[in-house]
This record gives structure tokens, C-alpha cells and sequence, in this order.
């Protein structure tokens, strides 16, 4: 009576090509760490996801007074511009 209805999986218009994901892994991880040090909460599903928010914590991150921070968000800041410029990542 009722056909069965299977919603398309979404794509993230985002995601960089190559797979090699959004973020290196260790310094998303990192980075998150050191934010929750200050008590500020970063997901890591909307920084993967979600550009605009991704830049924001990032901005953030710059207002606070911590030096491993910064270097943190500048690392991730380069990768995301390398993604979005379509420049290999540095290994």
C-alpha cells in the first residue's frame, strides 16, 4: 500500500576531493582540546561540516592567550586554505 521511501544520502559540498578530509585528524583533535582547556565547547562534526562555523572557531581561537593555540589554528587555517585552493596537502 505504502511504498517504502529511502531519503538520498546527503553530500557536504565541502568535502575536499582526494579524501583527504576536511582536517588532519590529530590537529582537529588537538586544537579542540586546547579550545575545551579554555572553556570553549568545538565540535568537531561542525567544523568538518559547516565552513562558516569552522572559520569562526578559528578566528576565536585567536582572540584567546595562548601561543599553542594560535599555531594550532594557523596550521588548520593553511590546510583549509590549501583544500579550498585545490593545492596539495603537505604531508
Amino acid at each position: 500500500m505504502y511504498a517504502s521511501y529511502s531519503p538520498a544520502p546527503r553530500t557536504n559540498t565541502w568535502q575536499p576531493a582526494g579524501g583527504e578530509g576536511y582536517w588532519p585528524t590529530g590537529l582537529l583533535e588537538a586544537f579542540t582540546l586546547q579550545m575545551a582547556s579554555h572553556g570553549h565547547s568545538v565540535s568537531s562534526s561542525m567544523m568538518m561540516g559547516d565552513r562558516r562555523y569552522a572559520l569562526e572557531q578559528l578566528v576565536h581561537a585567536h582572540s584567546l592567550a595562548d601561543d599553542y593555540l594560535h599555531d594550532l589554528a594557523m596550521s588548520l587555517f593553511r590546510h583549509f586554505e590549501r583544500q579550498q585552493s585545490g593545492l596539495r596537502t603537505l604531508s
